[in-house]
């Protein structure tokens, strides 16, 4: 009877080790599949802000070039055609400026505005994938837990109806 014992629990074990070890493939193919995907989350979002702060430097510099040009301008102006031409100069300038801020809005503020909401989707994205791998984490916990039971209740079982068995002929 020992042996028979011996010989079911064997099997169980056995049973229960192919099952985990096919279990444990699934689960390390879902990690890597995972990792890449939280990698490739954090490359769009690095890119993202590269180009969010390339914009704004862009833009920087266009307004430190114009404020260089104008400066340049309005001195030769007043060099050459004294006061009141500088000052008509800076007039142009003013109305100019005006132009310039209402393109900006027309152009770069909607581009601003859509990589801003395009962050804001990745980022809601990426939690929202976070929060399915828990859920799936979860999900096989639970299922190797109820597994070890059922494999538990088989051994228990075929032992029991075994002993029954062995009983009878006696």
């Amino acid at each position: 009877m020992e042996k028979n014992n011996e010989y079911f629990a064997n099997f169980g074990e056995s049973l229960m080790n192919i099952w985990t070890k096919n279990f444990d493939k699934v689960n390390s193919s879902q990690k890597e599949v995972e990792n890449l995907l939280e990698q490739a989350f954090s490359n769009q979002k690095d890119s993202l802000e590269k180009i969010a702060g390339d914009l704004e430097l862009i833009q920087a510099e266009q307004k430190k070039l114009i404020a260089e040009i104008r400066d340049y301008l309005n001195q030769n102006i007043q060099n050459v055609y004294g006061d009141q031409a500088s000052q008509t100069f800076d007039k142009w300038n003013a109305q100019l400026d005006e132009i310039n801020s209402r393109v900006q809005q027309l152009t770069s503020a909607p581009l601003k505005e859509s990589l801003n909401l395009f962050n804001q989707s990745q980022e809601k994205f990426q939690q929202s994938f976070k929060n399915t791998i828990e859920q799936q984490k979860k999900f096989r916990e639970e299922a190797i837990n109820q597994f070890i039971s059922a494999q538990k209740g088989f051994i228990d079982l075929f032992e029991s109806n075994a002993k029954a068995a062995l009983n009878l002929f006696k």
